[in-house]
C-alpha cells in the first residue's frame, strides 16, 4: 500500500510539473495551439532529460539533494505566508511561525552547504555549478520573500 501510495504521489507530483511546465512555455511564446503544447512538454521534459544524460552516473543524486531542499524550502515559505494571513487576521500564530523559523533556518543551512560544497567539487560548467548557482538563487530568492515578508508587518504596525 506505501509503494502504491509513494508512485501515486511521483506519477501525479510529475504530471502536474509537466503541464505547468508546458503552460509557462506556451504563455511565454505565445503558442497557444496543439503545436505549442507539443512545443511546451518537449521543452519541458527534453531539457532536465538532457541536463541528467549529460551529467556523470552520479550526477542525479546532487539533482535530487537540491530539489529536496527547493521542496522544504517551498513548505517554509508557505508557512511564512500562511503566518502572514494569520497575523493581519489578529489570529494566534506561533503555531506556524515557529515551524516555520525552524524549517527556514533548517533549508537555508542545507543551501548554503549545498552551495559550498557544490561551488568547491565543481570543474567547469557541469552539474556541481549548476547546483551552487540555484542553491544561491534560491537563497536570495527566500532571503527578498522574507525581507518583503516582514516589509509588510512592519507597515501594518504603523
Amino acid at each position: 500500500l506505501g509503494a502504491m501510495a509513494f508512485s501515486t504521489f511521483v506519477f501525479d507530483t510529475l504530471d502536474v510539473a509537466t503541464r505547468l511546465g508546458r503552460y509557462l512555455v506556451q504563455e511565454l511564446t505565445g503558442l497557444r495551439s496543439n503545436l505549442g503544447a507539443w512545443v511546451g512538454t518537449l521543452i519541458t521534459l527534453g531539457v532536465p532529460v538532457l541536463v541528467i544524460w549529460t551529467t556523470p552516473d552520479d550526477g542525479w543524486v546532487k539533482f535530487w539533494t537540491l530539489f529536496g531542499a527547493s521542496n522544504q524550502l517551498l513548505a517554509a515559505l508557505t508557512l511564512l505566508a500562511v503566518t502572514l494571513w494569520l497575523y493581519q487576521a489578529k489570529k494566534r500564530i506561533a503555531f506556524t511561525l515557529i515551524p516555520m523559523i525552524f524549517v527556514l533556518i533548517t533549508t537555508l543551512t542545507a543551501l548554503v552547504i549545498i552551495a559550498k560544497t557544490s561551488w568547491e567539487s565543481s570543474q567547469g560548467v557541469d552539474a556541481s555549478l549548476i547546483n551552487a548557482v540555484v542553491s544561491i538563487a534560491l537563497i536570495a530568492l527566500a532571503i527578498f520573500i522574507c525581507a518583503a515578508a516582514l516589509k509588510k508587518v512592519k507597515a501594518s504596525k504603523a
